[in-house]
Parts: structure tokens; sequence; C-alpha cells
């Protein structure tokens, strides 16, 4: 399927994907967030990821990518 569009909702705190055939998803960043581990930085850079490039966050949840993204962002931090 082609994506049309991606946007962060601010209103619902999740990611709106709109697909060529009119097909729409909703992903929670709660639902997303909820078991990760993550350090105030990797938190700053998961919430900005949602907000600037919504379906890069999207890929990376529902890949279940998103602990490996933010453990990547702290180390590269830390260097």
């Amino acid at each position: 399927m082609k994506i049309h569009f991606a946007y962060y909702n601010q209103y619902k705190n999740g990611i709106d994907i709109a697909f060529a055939d009119n097909t729409l998803l909703f992903l929670s960043c709660a639902e997303a967030k909820k078991n990760l581990h993550t350090t105030p930085n990797s938190q700053r850079l998961i919430d900005n990821l949602a907000i600037d490039n919504p379906l890069m966050y999207a890929a990376l949840a529902l890949d279940c990518e998103l602990q490996a993204w933010a453990d990547a962002m702290d180390e590269d931090w830390n260097v």
C-alpha cells in the first residue's frame, strides 16, 4: 500500500497514517512507549521523532525497534 501522508496528532498523542486506498491507521504513542526503558535524552529524541518524522516513528514502533533505536541514540550521546 502506498502511504498518502502521516502526521503526529497532538490531541490523541499518536500518529495518524492515511494510505492511498483511503485506509486510516492510528498508532498510539503511549502504547508504543509503555514498555520502553529510556533515559531523559532518548525519551526526548523519541518524542521529537514522533513529531518531526512520524513515518519513521511508526515504522520503528510497528517493527518493535523503538527500544533498539533509543539504545543506539543513547550510545551516540555517550561517545
